[in-house]
This record gives structure tokens, sequence and C-alpha cells, in this order.
């Protein structure tokens, strides 16, 4: 008898036993679709949060083509652009960054060739933010672009002179994680981290007054004080804040609009700029970013958009 129920009491243990298991299997399985599912739904979403970030793009492309006056100023729409839009299931926030604010830094070197204007822009640039070593900064990023080997030996602006050891390929070769000197042109700002003496705190400094598009014409409107200052250094402070407060009322239509706001002599050297293609009221090179969340999906894009030729010079995902 007591056998029978030894025997009853172990097949009631198994049976547990496996029930135990069975459902441990099952809730591991279910947990596993949910992940599964949830992840599944998640790629969808951010597939579609893509689509809807490009179409953020394109409403940033389509604003700008609408603005077709004689001044490109971040009061207009386009500055406005859109936050947290609700299309459909999701949200999309779009933005659009003048470039032409901003000291093209590939507009250094032309071919083989440091251009003077730029390059005494570019070091103006540096000393007014205060950096160490402007010289040697701007003498660098020289060598970086151009296609020779010989490092940049002398920094001339305004009736300075002042030697400099710039970088070529010996250079980077020599570090402890040795890498080649571009020698061409920057695809991205950050590239600045590897040329020689840019450190990250030198850069973010510095990047909030740079692009890497194509125009050496800078945009009365939108443009920075420091990257006004570093048109001349004969260009007054007092000027510069008298041109930045002036448009902050409305914008500035035409560079002939500022002879009764400017000293003489502080217009004419504006009229100057404006016949050497360095001074405008208008853009050509923007940044428009856009961000799409739907549910779980989260997609961030941005381009490079020349206004002038309607051309998109790249999308990528940020």
């Amino acid at each position: 008898m007591k056998r029978k129920n030894s025997e009853k009491g172990m097949a009631l243990l198994l049976v547990l036993i496996v029930v135990t298991l069975l459902t441990s299997i099952l809730m591991e399985l279910a947990y596993s679709t949910l992940i599964e599912q949830h992840l599944a739904e998640t790629f969808r979403d951010s597939t579609r949060a893509y689509y809807l970030a490009r179409g953020g793009i394109t409403a940033g492309q389509k604003l700008l083509l609408l603005d077709n006056n004689d001044y490109d100023s971040p009061t207009e729409v386009w500055g406005g652009g859109v936050i947290n839009y609700p299309v459909g299931e999701g949200f999309v926030t779009m933005t659009v960054e003048d470039l032409d604010g901003k000291l093209a830094v590939n507009s250094l070197v032309s071919g083989n060739n440091p251009q003077t204007v730029v390059v005494d822009r570019f070091y103006r640039l540096l000393l007014s933010l205060e950096i160490d070593q402007p010289a040697e900064l701007t003498a660098a990023v020289i060598d970086w672009l151009d296609q020779g080997d010989e490092p940049f030996q002398l920094i001339q602006t305004d009736d300075l002179e002042m030697p400099v050891a710039g970088a070529e390929s010996s250079y980077y070769q020599s570090l402890a994680e040795p890498y080649g000197c571009k020698n061409g042109s920057i695809e991205s700002l950050e590239d600045l981290l590897l040329v020689k003496g840019f450190t990250d705190e030198i850069f973010k400094i510095v990047s909030p007054y740079l692009s890497v598009a194509d125009s050496k014409r800078t945009n009365i409107n939108t443009a920075g004080r420091e990257v006004l200052l570093s048109l001349s250094a004969k260009l007054e402070e007092q000027t510069v804040d008298l041109i930045i407060d002036n448009r902050r009322d409305a914008p500035i239509q035409s560079i002939k609009s500022l002879k009764t706001l400017l000293p003489e002599d502080q217009y004419s050297l504006m009229r100057s700029f404006e016949s050497q293609r360095l001074l405008g009221t208008t853009s050509e090179f923007y940044k428009i970013s856009a961000e799409a969340v739907i549910n779980d999906g989260r997609r961030s894009l941005e381009t490079r958009f020349n206004k002038k030729n309607n051309v998109l010079s790249y999308i990528r995902t940020i």
C-alpha cells in the first residue's frame, strides 16, 4: 500500500515538474515573441519615420524655393522651421540654417593655392574667438586642404608676417596612431578634429562659425558678429554692432541701404566687400535638418541645399 502511494506521489511530482517546465518554456516563448514583435514594430516605425523626416527635408527645400526676394533672413518663413508638426501617427520637426552666414573653410584653398582673402579672414576669426596660436592653426588647415607636400611656413595678414609650421603627411604619419593628410576638401566639419592643433575644446568654440559649403560670400543678415568682423581689420566693432541691431528690426535688403546708418569710411568698406562678392544680402547654401517620431521609431536627417541650383548635396542620418 505504501509503495503504491509512493509511486502515486512520484508520478504527481513528475507531472508538476513537467507542467512547471512547460509553463516556463511557454512564458519564455511568449516573452521572445513579444520582444520580436516589438523589434519588428520599432523597425517598421523607424522606416516610416525615415520617410516622414525625408518629407521634412523636402518641405524645407520648398520653403526656400518659394522665398525669391532680394534678401534672406531668419525672420522669414523658412527661419521659423516646423516644430512637432503632426503627420498621421507621427510628428516631424524641421529646421533651416543659413550656411552663408558662416565662413566656408574649404574656400581657404583653391586648387593648390591658398586664397589670401579667406586666409586673412580665417586667421582673424580665430583671433577674435581668442583661440591660441591662430596662425599655426590656419597653416595646418591650409596644409590639410592643399595638395602639396611642403608644410605652409608663413602667414601674412594685416601687415603682419608670422612664421608657422604647418603639417603634411610626414607629421600625421609620425603620430602614435598614424593617418594620412587629406590633401583635399573636407566633407564634414568634424574632419577638423584630425587637423594638427584642433582639440575638442577648440573645435567646440570655432565650429559654430564655420561651414563646408562652397560660398565665399557672407550674408549680412545671418552672419554672426565674429564672422562679420573677420571681413577686415579696418571694420570697426561699433559698425558691426549697428548692423546687427538694425537687422533685428528689419532685414537689410541691400548694402546701399547702410549709407544712412554707417560712417562714410565704414560704408565704403561695405560697398568694397560687396563689389568683391564677399558680402551680400542673400544666401545660396543652407543646411536643412529634420527629425520624425512615430511611436518608438525616430529618425533624424540633414542635408546641404544649394538654393541657386536647387540641388541637395547629400542626405545623411544624424
